[in-house]
């Protein structure tokens, strides 16, 4: 299992790093067994600590959860408890290691673009910055694009329908509930 804690805007001490490592290796030890990459970044933003917790859990398929209060063990603990709450609700879908093989090793790879519009301070001009990278459109069962989303934390998940062969989504409504686009033609 590789743990990699970092701070931005902060020096992450080794107090704090020794209780992040701590707390994310009794969770995955406890549910997931090993072979995880994690990555928390603890962040300081005017009086509060906010933590990001990340576990890729295969390729293609990762965790996130989040925690802020004005204490850094504090928020570590909140992102943890998160963290563990989606996994407990989902356990059935992750533990099963032969499920995890199957979404790493059954996708197509395609191209993710983020644009970003940056302003020039004193101008109207904009500037738009486009990243790029590669990400695995995976074929997954509606249930498990579901899941994948709610573990992700993920505003949306494209997926191939391991049903159907097509291309399909499912994403978070501003009502709460999830909505599910079936590619029809």
């Amino acid at each position: 299992m590789q743990i990699k804690v970092s701070g931005k805007g902060i020096s992450v001490g080794s107090s704090l790093k020794s209780f992040t490592t701590e707390g994310i290796s009794k969770i995955v030890s406890k549910y997931l067994g090993g072979g995880i990459e994690s990555s928390i970044v603890i962040c300081k933003d005017s009086r509060f600590f906010s933590v990001e917790v990340i576990l890729h859990a295969s390729k293609g398929f990762l965790m996130k959860s989040n925690g802020k209060s004005d204490d850094p063990y504090k928020a570590v603990t909140l992102a943890l408890e998160k963290l563990e709450s989606r996994i407990k609700k989902h356990k059935h879908r992750i533990k099963d290691q032969n499920k995890r093989n199957k979404w790493a090793d059954d996708g197509y790879l395609a191209k993710d673009y983020v644009i970003e519009r940056k302003y020039q301070k004193g101008k109207d001009e904009e500037h738009l910055v486009i990243a790029e990278q590669e990400k695995y459109v995976l074929s997954l069962s509606v249930s498990e694009a579901v899941a994948k989303l709610d573990l992700g934390n993920l505003p949306v998940v494209m997926f191939r329908n391991a049903d159907t062969g097509k291309v399909n989504v499912v994403y978070k409504r501003g009502d709460g509930n999830i909505g599910w686009v079936d590619y029809l033609s």
